[in-house]
């Protein structure tokens, strides 16, 4: 679902940006009945509702909390911390109830003014057209059956998305009227779960599996099943399932908050979830993108993998409709900060290769034979640190599986640019590399680059400095997540995986020219169980969703965020010109910022202090008082 493909149209203007959760607008005013007097109208209301789906952006350089707040990528050390999100979690101890950096919360956006979220609106807006569907009096039960769909789907998306930033969050249920106490409590994190739950099941029956052309990039029952299946996931994960970080966070009447008691069951729960959106997918069409028909694995898998995020070689325009479920359009922005730099001598022009790898990313990935590097017999004894004379690069970057060559721009690494392949050079001195200055800020922080956004068919013309770069899409969720859903669930749950969960994470590794899970862990032991299975399953997740945003969430949900970002990230030595001092793992230079990243207080963003001014009800996250 590629909302910005909608036009999205006035009618969002109806319901005015407010301070607090509950903005209120009067119905029964001209306004209001002007917007339901035909089916064109209603159809417009219902198509603003989308307006802010895409907020926050999860692929802002600026806005993103997730881009570089994963642990998987990093920016510069320079530049206002302001303009990242993600290092007002990180360092210093700058968020804060009065300054919070991501206030979803509130519809004024940041205290900068950098961003607006309007949550709590499109949640109202939504109700607003379920109460007004049936008065439209030249609609179909066709259209009437999608509005009430959408406005259920809207209802559930909008929880969710506060749910993932702020934890147990106030459930809107219905539509508030101005005479309503507006001082509402939080509610417990498992009644929002389920409330979200069962509104992606009220549009999941409704909506169809997928859109005409007249409704292009409007929900579907397979997003509300799949993005189901993604709640259900997190609700049994570590960070919520009998977590003993919050036996303290209570409203003011004593109730819990988090759940203290471990439910085994939970995974159960995300296992049928995550089933049931397979389901669904597999019958309507949707899959894992392929398109290679290269007869060796390697060269299948890095074909297959690559292209379904960047098109096939040459392309300027791609939609990964078969695997991507909803997903926002990319722009010229991530290639200028993903690219490198393509000559010798500083420039703040052109590609600046400044958000880029964290050594933590490089070491994720699998080797060729699909098994943790210390797991391989071939790689495990090796000082993958050490330089191989021939290939003129360290052993880590060498007999790695084909989503690594994918994804990672490394030095003496292939890199497609500018029409071309070339050799990436990233020492001190070289066209790709950091010159030593640090003022410079657009630069590599680790001397690795994004490869995966980037194609030969972007560009940069340093005679009139402009880019060419394609369109492609950045997903939000595809179907991989539900295969290795499944998979992660029924590991918790029994121990083991069924020969079920098996195929659904070798549907994954095939794709990515990897053999059989079994038949990789034969080399190595035989098929692991329990914690070793539960972290076989945990990196294939990384490898697999690397510089998507899903990082910084599942880092969270099993609880070892601190042990990614609350951590200096180390990189090569840029100061280093020959590869034996290049070749050091050095602590990236982040200039006068201090790490403070804390648990369990920065897991979760802070509640902006107005809210909590405005709404004597509500209690503040833990850590944050």
């Amino acid at each position: 679902m590629n909302i910005k493909r909608i036009l999205i149209l006035s009618a969002v203007c109806v319901c005015a940006a407010a301070c607090n959760y509950l903005d209120v607008v009067p119905l029964g005013s001209p306004k209001m009945d002007d917007l339901f007097r035909t089916h064109t109208q209603a159809n417009k209301f219902a198509c603003a509702m989308y307006s802010h789906v895409y907020q926050p952006n999860k692929y802002d350089i600026n806005a993103s909390m997730e881009l570089c707040g994963g642990g998987d990528l990093i920016s510069g050390a320079r530049g206002d911390r302001r303009y990242f999100n993600w290092k007002s979690l990180v360092f210093d101890n700058i968020e804060t109830p009065s300054q919070t950096y991501f206030a979803a919360w509130i519809a004024s956006g940041s205290p900068t003014g950098a961003h607006t979220y309007k949550v709590w609106e499109g949640i109202r807006n939504a109700y607003i057209l379920l109460e007004h569907i049936d008065e439209v009096p030249d609609a179909t039960d066709a259209e009437r059956a999608q509005w009430r769909g959408e406005a259920y789907w809207i209802i559930a998306y909008y929880h969710h998305l506060m749910l993932e930033y702020y934890g147990p969050i106030i459930i809107v249920d219905h539509l508030i009227s101005m005479n309503e106490d507006m001082n509402t409590p939080r509610s417990p994190y498992l009644d929002c779960v389920t409330f979200i739950s069962n509104m992606y099941d009220k549009a999941a029956e409704i909506l169809p599996a997928t859109q005409s052309t007249d409704y292009y990039g409007r929900a579907t029952s397979v997003l509300a099943k799949a993005l189901k299946a993604r709640l259900w996931l997190t609700a049994a994960s570590p960070l919520v399932n009998g977590n003993n970080w919050y036996a303290d966070f209570k409203n003011h009447d004593g109730t819990p908050l988090m759940p203290q008691q471990y439910d085994k069951e939970l995974w159960k729960k995300a296992m049928d979830a995550a089933s049931e959106a397979i389901v669904a997918c597999e019958a309507n069409g949707y899959g894992l993108y392929e398109i290679s028909s290269a007869s060796d694995d390697f060269t299948r898998g890095y074909e297959n993998y690559r292209t379904a995020f960047i098109g096939p070689e040459g392309t300027t325009n791609f939609y990964n409709s078969k695997e991507d479920l909803f997903s926002e359009n990319s722009s010229a922005t991530h290639v200028e900060f993903f690219a490198p730099r393509t000559v010798s001598t500083y420039t703040s022009e052109g590609p600046k290769g400044y958000i880029v790898p964290t050594l933590k990313a490089v070491q994720t990935f699998l080797s060729k034979n699909g098994l943790p590097m210390d797991e391989d017999p071939e790689t495990k004894n090796l000082d993958l640190y050490s330089i191989d004379q021939e290939q003129n690069t360290v052993l880590l970057h060498l007999n790695r599986e084909p989503r690594f060559y994918a994804s990672i721009g490394y030095d003496r690494g292939d890199y497609d640019f500018n029409g071309t392949t070339f050799k990436l050079l990233c020492r001190k001195g070289e066209p790709q590399q950091n010159d030593g200055i640090f003022a410079n800020e657009y630069q590599t922080a680790t001397g690795y680059y994004v490869k995966k956004w980037v194609s030969r068919a972007d560009a940069y013309n340093l005679s009139n400095k402009s880019f060419t770069t394609g369109k492609h899409t950045l997903p939000l969720i595809r179907v991989a997540e539900l295969y290795l859903d499944y998979a992660e669930a029924e590991a918790e749950y029994t121990g083991s995986l069924s020969q079920t969960g098996l195929r659904y994470i070798d549907i994954v590794r095939h794709r990515a020219g990897l053999p059989d899970f079994a038949e990789a862990w034969s080399r190595a032991g035989g098929t692991p169980t329990g914690e070793k299975l539960i972290k076989a399953i945990r990196q294939e997740r990384l490898s697999e969703f690397v510089f998507e945003g899903r990082w910084y969430h599942d880092i969270r949900r099993w609880k070892v965020a601190d042990k990614y970002i609350g951590h200096t990230p180390e990189g090569w030595n840029l100061d280093g010109s020959s590869a034996t001092d290049f070749y050091k793992v050095t602590p990236v230079n982040e200039g006068t910022f201090v790490r403070s990243f804390a648990t369990p207080k920065n897991y979760w963003f802070a509640i902006p202090l107005s809210q909590l001014n405005i709404n004597k009800s509500l209690v503040q996250n833990p850590g944050y008082n």
